[in-house]
C-alpha cells in the first residue's frame, strides 16, 4: 500500500506560503518544467506559492507533517465555468497514485464551486501526466508540441456541502495549530542558541576571584 494512504489532505492558508514554495522548490527540474511548463527560479516560485494560496484554492497532502503533494485550482474568470488546475508530487511519491487522488480531490471541490471543467496543460514529453489526465476521462488536443487535457466535473450535489465546510474548518485550525508550533520551535531554537552563545563568553578573569 503506498505511503501516502497514512497520509491527509488539507487546504493550505496564505501563511503557509513558505511550505508550498519548498515543496516546489523541491521538484527535479524535468518536475519543475513539467509543472510549470519551463523552468521558474527560486524567487518567482515563492511569489507563485504566496499568489496561488492568495487567489485560489490550494490543497495539500502531508505525510508525517511534510507536504507531499498539492494541487492549485484558479477558477477562471465569469462568465466561463472552467478552472485551471495543477498538480505538483515529490519525487519519492511519483508512480504511486497519489496523482490520481490529486486530480479527483480536485474534481470534488471544483464541483462545490460550480465549475463544469477542469483544463491542464501538459507539455508534450509528459508521459506520465498525460496517462493520469487519460484515467480521468479527459479529453485531450494537441495544441503545437504540448497537449490541452480538459476534465469533466460532476454537477454540484448540494449535500455535500457541510462536508465540505467542515473540513476548510478543520483545514483552518490544523493550519494554525502549525503555525503555532512553528513559532514555538523557533523561539525555543532562539533560546538555546543565546543560552550556548552567553555561555561560551566567559569574560576574562571571571574565574580570578578563585584564586587561593
Amino acid at each position: 500500500m503506498p505511503g501516502w494512504t497514512r497520509a491527509h489532505f488539507r487546504r493550505l492558508f496564505p501563511w503557509e506560503a513558505d511550505r508550498y514554495a519548498a515543496h516546489l522548490k523541491a521538484l527535479t527540474p524535468q518536475g519543475r518544467r513539467w509543472r510549470f511548463c519551463g523552468f521558474l527560479g527560486d524567487d518567482i516560485l515563492e511569489a507563485h506559492a504566496a499568489r496561488a494560496i492568495d487567489i485560489g484554492h490550494v490543497e495539500g497532502c502531508f505525510l508525517d507533517g511534510r507536504l507531499i503533494g498539492a494541487f492549485e485550482l484558479i477558477v477562471d474568470p465569469p462568465p466561463a465555468r472552467s478552472a485551471q488546475v495543477a498538480l505538483s508530487v515529490d519525487p519519492a511519491h511519483h508512480h504511486n497514485g497519489l496523482g490520481s487522488e490529486l486530480i479527483a480531490r480536485a474534481r470534488s471541490r471544483a464541483s462545490l464551486l460550480g465549475i463544469a471543467a477542469l483544463e491542464l496543460q501538459i507539455q508534450g514529453d509528459n508521459a506520465a501526466m498525460t496517462a493520469l489526465a487519460r484515467r480521468a476521462g479527459a479529453s485531450i488536443k494537441r495544441e503545437g508540441t504540448d497537449f490541452a487535457a480538459t476534465v469533466a466535473v460532476p454537477g454540484t450535489d448540494p449535500r455535500r456541502l457541510p462536508l465540505a465546510l467542515l473540513q476548510d474548518e478543520a483545514s483552518l485550525l490544523q493550519g494554525m495549530f502549525s503555525l503555532m508550533l512553528g513559532a514555538a520551535r523557533r523561539s525555543v531554537a532562539r533560546t538555546l542558541r543565546n543560552g550556548a552563545s552567553s555561555g561560551a563568553r566567559e569574560p576574562r578573569g571571571g574565574l580570578a576571584g578563585l584564586a587561593p
